[in-house]
């Protein structure tokens, strides 16, 4: 995903990503291929970027959004990366999580905060600012601590179960019209033909006006 978010104001999803249709993905946020934003969700990059990488998902009900700024870090955005699974109800805030990551349901992490790849935040844990979750390790609890490594196959289910969400939203997806911004580009083509227009009835309003005016100097004459 090339795109710069600082050059735009509103959302940049992959064709073959889904979002629900009641789930908000608003501002300068980033969706790569085979994510999903689920039923309720929200993703908000209004105040900074967000960005979420291939066969990420967002579950129900999860909130993702940013801070103006976060103390000691030159920027405030949230950045999400592969494989990820945000579980239903949690929150993020201007924080990082890396590859293959988990965030548990109801579990908040904070402004600053990383979660590295791997690593698992359980339901209902809170990873206050600034902390970071080493990789591979499971962390538990308000304040999160750390509960224990977790295994190789605890590992490798991370990706096998984004996978199986992707699949599932493709099946989704199927029921509804797809998430798109070409409105934004008809509305533009719609205001383009509509000055175009005025601009010609405007013109051939100046030239019956020069006509008029030139009748009315002969008959004078």
């Amino acid at each position: 995903m090339r795109t710069s978010l600082h050059s735009i104001r509103h959302p940049v999803v992959a064709p073959d990503a889904f979002v629900a249709p009641n789930a908000s993905v608003v501002g300068r946020v980033a969706l790569g291929s085979k994510s999903s934003v689920w039923y309720g969700a929200v993703i908000r990059g209004d105040l900074n970027t967000v960005t979420i990488g291939q066969y990420s998902s967002v579950q129900d009900r999860a909130v993702i959004h940013t801070a103006a700024s976060v103390e000691g870090h030159v920027e405030a955005n949230t950045v999400i990366g592969n494989y990820v699974t945000v579980g239903h109800g949690a929150l993020l805030q201007s924080c990082t999580v890396q590859d293959y990551a988990v965030i548990g349901a109801g579990a908040v992490v904070m402004e600053g905060a990383l979660v590295e790849t791997y690593a698992k935040v359980g339901e209902g844990a809170v990873i206050h600012p600034g902390r970071r979750i080493p990789s591979g390790q499971l962390w538990e609890g308000n304040p999160a601590v750390f509960v224990r490594e977790l295994t190789k196959t605890e590992k490798a289910e991370a990706g096998g179960h984004a996978e199986e969400t992707a699949l599932t939203a493709e099946e989704h997806s199927e029921e509804f019209l797809p998430y798109t911004t070409a409105y934004r580009q008809a509305e533009t083509l719609g205001l383009e033909e509509l000055d175009g227009h005025l601009k010609k009835i405007k013109r051939k309003h100046e030239e019956r006006m020069i006509e008029e005016k030139d009748v009315q100097q002969k008959k004078l004459a």
